[in-house]
């Protein structure tokens, strides 16, 4: 099981459930694999000085990160933030 620390983020547009996941372990390779396993869209840039990706889930959940942080911005779509926060929170405790 991960461990991870929660925090709402303030967010310009008032209505969005915007979250920092701090994660118990770096971010590497197999959390950007197991993304791209359980996105519907998921992105990776490792061109760049601070490779960072992005991914959307089914429901509209998208999640950002660089590798090697140990952190990932998560905003939860407006219509249903409360529901795709609990879904995303239980896979994220199971992840590899």
């Amino acid at each position: 099981m991960s461990e991870f620390e929660r925090k709402k983020l303030e967010d310009c547009f008032v209505s969005r459930a915007v979250y920092q996941y701090r994660l118990e372990k770096k971010i590497d390779e197999a959390f950007v694999s197991w993304l791209e396993k359980i996105s519907l869209s998921c992105s990776c840039r490792r061109d760049l000085p601070r490779p960072y990706f992005n991914s959307t889930l089914a429901d509209g959940t998208q999640i950002k990160g660089v590798l090697g942080d140990t952190a990932i911005k998560v905003v939860y779509p407006d219509t249903s933030a409360e529901s795709s926060q609990k879904a995303f929170e239980e896979i994220l405790w199971v992840q590899p």
